[in-house]
């Protein structure tokens, strides 16, 4: 791999981590169309993923301070748990699944689907609950559904959630928040699995060293603009817009599959 094929795919992370498209689809595609790429796992993406982790850090950084001065931490960190607790019924059974799944287009034509039908369902349905008045049912709620996004890997993680978060009463802009900074768990297990998994393969992979910081650092940069546009779309109720690109990247990612392109 190329640094310039990590900083594409860090691009690439960026803007599709938080946009409701579909990270995982996004690269899969990007990566199908780059020769002879290869990576140990998946532990190429999940570098990508801590890029848009910092991301989150940075934009939530003034959010996170308001926490803390509320005295309520304890409440966010718990409802946190409690939604990890719910993704986990999901992703550690078919973390296997998830890293095989990946290589079936038409799996991820049909996540793409799934995303854009749910963005089109909840586009009109917003709730006034948010921060400490958020309940412990809308909190499992959206762990999961960020669970049920490895069913299918086109479906997107930030617009599963965002989704399951305004289903469940939540107010637009704590739907988005929550779902960023639930996010940060997410990933960092993810990396933490994968790089557990693979550590064979890491220890002399050296050659991957370079793009992978290149890619994160992409990632990072790219993903901190995507987060805002996001934020931004979520409070004005426009997110469903990107549903009119997704159902025909799923035409698209069918046909090439049926060209043997992927």
């Amino acid at each position: 791999m190329t640094l310039w094929e990590a900083i594409v795919l860090g691009v690439v992370q960026g803007l599709t981590e938080f946009l409701p498209v579909s990270s995982r689809g996004h690269l899969a595609l990007v990566q199908a169309l780059m020769p002879g790429f290869s990576q140990p796992g998946l532990v190429f993406d999940v570098a990508l993923h801590l890029g848009t982790v910092l991301a989150i850090v940075a934009l939530e950084w003034g959010r996170l301070v308001e926490v803390v001065r509320h005295r309520y931490p304890v409440r966010l960190t718990a409802q946190l748990v409690v939604a990890m607790a719910a993704t986990s019924l999901f992703a550690l059974p078919l973390r296997h699944w998830a890293e095989d799944a990946i290589r079936y287009p038409l799996l991820i034509a049909a996540g793409f689907t799934v995303t854009a039908l749910l963005l089109i369902a909840v586009r009109k349905r917003a709730g006034r609950i948010e921060g400490p008045g958020m309940t412990w049912r809308a909190s499992a709620a959206v762990g999961l559904a960020q669970g049920v996004v490895v069913l299918l890997p086109g479906m997107s993680r930030s617009g599963t959630t965002i989704c399951a978060g305004l289903a469940s009463g939540l107010e637009r802009r704590w739907a988005a928040d929550f779902s960023f900074l639930l996010s940060i768990p997410a990933i960092l297990g993810a990396a933490a699995v994968e790089g557990w998994a693979h550590r064979a393969e890491l220890a002399e992979a050296r050659a991957l060293l370079a793009p992978a910081i290149a890619g994160t650092v992409t990632a990072a940069v790219v993903g901190l603009a995507s987060l805002a546009l996001v934020r931004r779309l979520v409070q004005r109720g426009r997110l469903h817009l990107f549903a009119w690109y997704l159902l025909p990247l799923a035409v698209v990612t069918a046909v090439l599959w049926a060209l043997g392109v992927w």
